[in-house]
C-alpha cells in the first residue's frame, strides 16, 4: 500500500471516529459501527481487536461479537 493511501485511510477513519461520537445521542442508526469502523481504519484490525479486548469485559465481548464484526470489516 502507498503512503498516499494510508494517510487517506486515517484520515476517514478519524472522520469516521469524529462524525461516530457526535451523532452517538442522536437517532441516527448505525454509529456504533461507524465508530468502530474509524478504529479499525485508523489503527488496524489487529490493534483494535486488542484495544477493545483490553478494555472491555471478556463477557461483554463476547456478547456483542466484536471480534467477528472487527475481522469482517
Amino acid at each position: 500500500m502507498s503512503k498516499k493511501w494510508k494517510i487517506f485511510y486515517k484520515t476517514l477513519g478519524f472522520i469516521f471516529i469524529v462524525v461516530g461520537v457526535s451523532l452517538y445521542w442522536t437517532p441516527v442508526p448505525g454509529t456504533t459501527i461507524l465508530i468502530i469502523l474509524g478504529f479499525v481504519w485508523f489503527i488496524g484490525k489487529s490493534k483494535t481487536l486488542s484495544f477493545f479486548k483490553e478494555n472491555l469485559n471478556k463477557k461483554v465481548f463476547r456478547y456483542l461479537r466484536l471480534g467477528a464484526i472487527i475481522k469482517k470489516m
